[in-house]
């Protein structure tokens, strides 16, 4: 779920809060009751992966080492295995049971 800081466009206090889906913008701030705006802030920390994080490109070795595969696209909509255990060549039309 999503976090967004809110800012009162009266006395400045920036409050945080986790909408849920379809729930809507908070419009009063919680200390002087004056209209809130959302503003824009930064993604959220990334996400440490065992050894890894998210953003970072792990080699194939490292992702074999943690279970995974790693595929890539030949272009004629099949993908070959290029680490880790798996089929050796997949298509986009027949996944593999």
């Amino acid at each position: 779920m999503p976090l967004f800081d809110f800012q009162c466009t009266q006395c400045g206090a920036i409050r945080e809060v986790l909408l849920y889906a379809g729930q809507s913008d908070p419009v009063a701030c919680e200390a002087c009751g004056a209209k809130v705006r959302r503003l824009i802030s930064a993604p959220a920390g990334l996400k440490r992966m065992d050894g890894f994080f998210h953003k970072d490109n792990p080699s194939d070795a490292q992702l074999a080492s943690k279970g995974l595969a790693k595929y890539v696209n030949r272009g004629d909509g099949t993908y070959e295995k290029a680490s880790g255990s798996g089929p050796s060549v997949m298509s986009r039309d027949q996944l593999p049971l």
